[in-house]
């Protein structure tokens, strides 16, 4: 279906000036036989000895944004520039904020009920009331391509956005925008934290149980990005103690693997039996008709086809 699309969506902008190849197996070994005469690597998987045998790669793009199982030192001394995609920005961003939604104004929880028939009239254990987005301060966490969606949507609702970026700027929709050294302190200040960073060697583990103990009591957590920036000890103990109002997630700790379709989210926290917790299974880019992440990969082969600027291009130190 990926290749079918890409295909597709390449011949409307560049007609037939390029070859597919698909090897025999995406391993190491299916990709070296087919790597020699290749221009471009498209896909996440890269080691060095793919690198000398495909002399004549131009350029690695990856299918994705989250560059967290690229092997970076594979790259070391290699110039071939290596891009992700972002446009699946959009339809991560709606669903984002969708989950911050249903969190706050209970949707789930009062569907669990009414499904036994239970109009929830005693209010047990979480009453009929709801928060407005409104009345919310968000502050969101690497306002990137799907950070700054995420502002401009809850902007639209009313609520008071705060912006973390790697160095302080300005947004037309952002209330108030700190640099990566004064996070805390915008964290401080929210009753809702949205995470979007990605998943690197500094972040990993970051929102642990002091990140968590800076936060206000009640303080609603969602994490659009990757699992392993959350301490999962350390957000369950918060939700049963009450210091976190509630937690969504789009990423679990134990998803199942290639293949299988069941496995709890977590293999020692019952966070699937805790009221105020809104799971999703990691499908937040998926979109009905359509397969948003590939559009930036189309967009970008055409780019390099035509000899014009690469999009999206990861810094290789930085990992992003």
């Amino acid at each position: 279906m990926d290749q079918e699309y890409i295909t597709t969506g390449l011949k409307e902008l560049v007609g037939d000036s390029f070859e597919l190849i698909a090897p025999a197996s995406y391993d190491e070994t299916g990709i070296l036989s087919a790597v020699d005469e290749a221009d471009v690597l498209l896909g996440p998987y890269v080691t060095k000895a793919i690198l000398e045998k495909g002399r004549n790669l131009r350029l690695i793009q990856v299918p994705w944004t989250g560059m967290d199982t690229f092997d970076f030192s594979a790259m070391e001394g290699s110039k071939v520039p290596v891009c992700n995609s972002h446009s699946n920005a959009s339809v991560v961003a709606e669903l984002c904020v969708t989950l911050l939604a249903d969190l706050l104004k209970k949707v789930s929880y009062h569907d669990r009920k009414m499904r036994r028939g239970n109009w929830n009239r005693d209010k047990k254990p979480l009453d009929l009331s709801s928060l407005m987005i409104s009345k919310q301060t968000v502050c969101i966490l690497g306002y990137g391509n799907i950070g700054g969606r995420i502002g401009k949507l809850l902007a639209a609702f009313g609520a008071k956005v705060l912006a973390v970026t790697e160095k302080q700027r300005t947004f037309p929709e952002v209330e108030e925008s700190y640099s990566s050294e004064k996070m805390m302190e915008a964290v401080g200040k929210s009753t809702v934290v949205i995470n979007t960073l990605p998943l690197t060697d500094s972040t990993r583990g970051m929102i642990d149980s002091a990140f968590i103990a800076s936060m206000k009591e009640g303080t609603y957590l969602v994490n659009i990005s990757r699992a392993d920036i959350v301490d999962e000890d350390a957000v369950y103990s918060a939700l049963v103690d009450g210091h976190l109002g509630g937690f969504a997630s789009d990423v679990w700790w134990n998803a199942p693997k290639r293949g299988e379709s069941q496995s709890w989210p977590s293999t020692h926290n019952k966070f699937e039996e805790l009221d105020n917790v809104v799971m999703s299974p990691h499908r937040a880019g998926f979109a009905e008709g359509a397969l948003p992440h590939l559009d930036d990969v189309i967009i970008n082969l055409a780019h390099f086809i035509k000899g014009e600027p690469l999009i999206n291009q990861v810094n290789i130190e930085k990992e992003f």
